[in-house]
């Protein structure tokens, strides 16, 4: 009897302590979740018309630039710049084009200043935003990485308050200015009513390999100058002004496979010049890192029946590999969720391989290639510009976001539009969006790549 009653008070105790604890735990979850998040504006970087260069001048710019490239060298940028996807409007960093050249610290920083200053100053004019209101900073630059930071550098400039939570992202390729904004999304979870300013850029001063390992002359190839500001808000009140609303972020990363680790990866030829080299594992790991994001994303916008199917599938290669295929048997029609798709502009040959896997057009990232080239972390944006210049988005209209880089990592970011989303006086495309869609017929050479130097 006597312990019966203890019991009893046991459960009573329990009873009065935890369920208020659950009870708020659950408000305050609720809070936490039910917190919208906004795109109020974005801005990309147009560089100087005297920076537009054409693929005849970036062939005959090789030798300069590599004084001690061997002929083998020189036919192999030349065949990657001839099939690279890309128009004769790209822009080269002023540092490339200057004569005599120079790649100093000094000039690096000036390229900085010119993308992230000019873009960040757009973004503030159109949205009237002050910087003592901005309470988080995030910028990423794979590259280039200064002391003190760019963060710091933008601070610096803008005279940012004391309290500003700030990050600065390196090392994490073309795949870092997506997952800036997943990080500013459970940031602005957490710290209310303020703004989350994200500048994606970078910077190719410093970058250029000179060597003649033709497996790090890719990214010389490929990278372009450019950059995009990007300006988050959970202020409810900013509902009305913004362009659109954050739905899902999904981030994924292979890095633990060692395939995908090395695949792409700055180091040293053997006579110590640096460089990026990519492996003959680039497009398998990169489809692979897709794969697993889509995995984690299709639960969260896709209807029900097409929710079935698509586990159903994993299901059943999970119990035939032992593991979830990379290659799915069931591929969704992200087409009826997802009205407009924009995939880094790693190349064409990486676009390509997007197309077959999603299944989606991917006319933003063919003509964003051809125009701007392969702005790194910034691409998105230009996509995203483009798709706006064409007056395509309307009201509700859901936007798919997806970035991935060296590691591997992949992070998809999905927008819902607020409103009919127009051009804007800062587009970078109102000079040529007339011009565009472009069918261009460019030349095929196939890529070879080393091995990696570690495969599972």
């Amino acid at each position: 009897m006597f312990s019966y009653q203890i019991f009893n008070i046991i459960i009573q105790i329990t009873c009065i302590i935890i369920f208020p604890i659950i009870f708020l735990y659950k408000i305050i979850t609720s809070k936490y979740n039910s917190r919208k998040i906004y795109l109020v504006n974005h801005a990309c970087f147009k560089p100087k018309t005297s920076q537009k260069i054409t693929r005849q001048k970036t062939i005959s710019m090789i030798k300069p630039l590599g004084p001690n490239f061997s002929q083998y060298t020189i036919d192999t940028i030349t065949k990657m710049i001839l099939t690279s996807g890309f128009g004769d409007s790209t822009y080269a960093p002023e540092s490339y084009l200057r004569s005599p050249l120079t790649f100093s610290l000094e000039e690096a920083r000036r390229e900085a200043e010119a993308a992230i200053f000019n873009t960040v100053d757009i973004l503030l004019e159109k949205t009237r935003v002050k910087i003592d209101e901005i309470g988080i900073l995030i910028v990423n630059c794979s590259i280039f990485n200064p002391i003190p930071s760019l963060t710091s550098m933008v601070l610096n400039k803008y005279k940012f308050r004391d309290n500003v939570k700030s990050f600065n992202l390196t090392g994490m390729g073309c795949s870092a200015g997506l997952g800036a904004i997943d990080l500013a999304h459970h940031l602005l979870k957490v710290h209310k009513n303020t703004y989350a300013l994200i500048v994606s850029t970078e910077i190719l001063t410093q970058g250029l390999y000179t060597g003649n390992d033709p497996n790090k002359h890719g990214i010389n190839c490929v990278l372009r100058v450019g950059g995009a500001a990007i300006l988050l808000s959970n202020k409810p009140s900013d509902k009305q002004s913004s362009k659109y609303e954050l739905i899902h972020t999904v981030h994924t990363n292979t890095s633990s496979r060692d395939s995908s680790y090395n695949c792409i990866q700055l180091e040293e030829d053997p006579l110590g010049l640096k460089g990026v080299n990519v492996t003959k594992d680039l497009l398998v790991e990169a489809n692979n890192a897709i794969i697993a994001n889509l995995t984690s994303l299709a639960p969260l916008i896709l209807p029900v029946s097409d929710k079935i199917m698509f586990w159903l599938s994993n299901l059943i290669q999970k119990f035939k590999l032992g593991k979830i295929s990379p290659k799915p048997n069931y591929v969704p029609n992200f087409g009826r969720v997802i009205d407009h798709f924009t995939c880094h502009v790693g190349g064409r040959f990486v676009i390509d391989a997007v197309e077959r896997t999603v299944g989606l057009d991917v006319e933003p990232a063919r003509m964003t290639l051809h125009r701007f080239g392969n702005t790194s972390s910034s691409s998105v944006w230009y996509e995203l510009a483009y798709v706006e210049a064409k007056g395509k988005v309307k009201l509700g209209d859901r936007i798919w976001q997806i970035s991935y880089g060296s590691g591997f990592k992949c992070n998809s970011v999905i927008w819902r539009a607020i409103e009919n989303v127009g051009r804007e006086e800062d587009n970078p495309w109102n000079e040529d969006i007339h011009c565009y869609p472009i069918i261009e017929d460019f030349e095929t050479y196939p890529l070879v790549f080393a091995s990696s130097r570690v495969v599972n």
